[in-house]
């Protein structure tokens, strides 16, 4: 739920590292004495300003389409002329990265550009579609049948286009070196099943069509979302708050997002910053809410003391589980959160009852528990203690067409089927839910 780490430990560290809107000049400054051929035209990164031309012109534009087309920019010509395009796309990039808006290309946007080129970000002003453009990367013109074992500027060609065409928070950056190895090939075959084409791995004409298509206009290809689940919710916690960013929640309703769950405690001494905020405005925004408490497990007994906390910090919120659009509370139950992927090293059945008994009676609903089958069996002894309660499950493999369900449960409730879903309103990546049931079913569970 908004960036917890059942699956998501790396992509939480990730999320801490890069800042999703923009570097800081200082930090900029620090990496500037690194220059990256991120596109692979050049490492040379003199300063550019309108006027220039050549190789590093033409790296500067391709890592600018790179660095500007998550947040929905629309790829600029790569041609290698700094034209007034390209100036008009430097002070876009700059004014997302925090920089001096001047147009040129000095050492602090270089660094700054290598970094948003080669890694997934977003910009707090999103850009508008325009007309596709051509030539995007630079590289080559030609088209030939590519697979595995080719090496060459034509696949760089390709790399930088699946890049580009690639939704970047869900396929992470490939290298752009020239060498079509394993990582490529696998690219290309995500690539064949978005467009519903034969998934060979081998680029052929169909495969450039469709690649040339999305990389060269405000279009991605990101993976499906579970089939036969109308109904759309996010987690939400500090880590979609980048920066200090607020969540637009009107926008997010306006999306079609139905319901969303808020995290409001970690442990026995942590309250999400934002927990006041956006429980509040998520509800007021007319979605169905829940707030979730994040259990530790590190040290003994300590279930009914974390409830208590959970208890105070919502209940100052104005959440009571019984007005209209209240969802029940929700019990985040998984691996330790330091990154090791251990089983809570004091986790145990006891405990967990002790907080879903303390804070059902406190709000006179059944909590929800956010966990895995995997979890219960690997920490839990696959217990069947909890097959009364409703379940968040989350699982992100697109191969599956609903979760695993726990020993003794027959069903989901709701179903965290990606970490990195983009939604309006939200200045970083969100996970994302279905629910298992009808608008009328949310309604019921959500008091409306």
């Amino acid at each position: 739920m908004g960036r917890r780490t059942l699956l998501r430990g790396l992509t939480l560290a990730v999320a801490a590292a890069l800042p999703l809107c923009g570097p800081t000049v200082a930090q900029a400054a620090r990496s500037a004495a690194t220059a990256v051929a991120v596109c692979g035209h050049t490492s040379a990164q003199p300063t550019l300003q309108r006027g220039a031309t050549g190789d590093p012109a033409l790296e500067a534009q391709c890592e600018l389409n790179l660095a500007t087309k998550p947040s929905r920019y629309t790829p600029i010509a790569a041609d290698g002329t700094f034209g007034p395009a390209t100036e008009t796309r430097v002070k876009d990039f700059q004014r997302c990265a925090g920089l001096t808006v001047d147009g040129v290309l000095g050492p602090q946007t270089w660094a700054a550009l290598n970094t948003w080129a080669a890694q997934p970000h977003t910009c707090g002003v999103q850009g508008t579609s325009s007309a596709a453009e051509s030539a995007v990367c630079g590289h080559t013109d030609t088209r030939p049948t590519l697979k595995k074992g080719a090496n060459g500027i034509e696949v760089k060609e390709l790399q930088c286009r699946l890049n580009l065409a690639m939704e970047p928070f869900h396929y992470p950056p490939l290298t752009i070196d020239g060498d079509f190895g394993g990582g490529t090939e696998s690219r290309v075959i995500e690539l064949q099943h978005c467009a519903n084409l034969s998934a060979d791995g081998v680029v052929g004409p169909n495969t450039w069509s469709k690649l040339v298509d999305w990389s060269g206009r405000n279009a991605y290809c990101a993976p499906p979302r579970p089939a036969g689940y109308p109904i759309d919710g996010l987690d939400t916690a500090k880590y979609q708050h980048p920066g200090g960013a607020a969540i637009d929640w009107k926008a997010v309703r306006a999306s079609g997002v139905e319901f969303a769950t808020v995290k409001a405690t970690r442990g026995t001494n942590v309250t999400d910053e934002y927990l006041a905020t956006d429980l509040p405005a998520a509800r007021a925004a007319g979605l169905a809410v829940a707030p979730y408490h994040f259990y530790t497990g590190s040290s003994p007994d300590t279930g009914a003391a974390q409830a208590d906390r959970f208890i105070a910090a919502v209940r100052a919120t104005g959440y009571t589980g019984q007005r209209a659009g209240d969802l029940p509370p929700i019990f985040d139950l998984e691996r330790m959160d330091d990154g090791s992927g251990r089983c809570p090293a004091y986790g145990t059945v006891a405990d967990t009852k002790a907080w879903l008994d303390r804070v059902e009676a406190a709000f006179g609903r059944t909590p929800i528990i956010y966990t895995q089958k995997s979890f219960l069996d690997d920490c839990m002894g696959s217990t069947t203690a909890f097959a009364r309660y409703p379940l968040q499950l989350a699982d992100y493999r697109t191969s599956i067409t609903q979760p695993p369900v726990p020993n003794g449960s027959s069903t989901w409730t709701m179903w965290q089927y990606t970490d990195a879903a983009i939604f309006p309103g939200i200045k970083a990546p969100a996970t994302a839910d279905v629910f298992n049931g009808t608008q009328a079913d949310l309604d019921r569970l959500a008091n409306r």
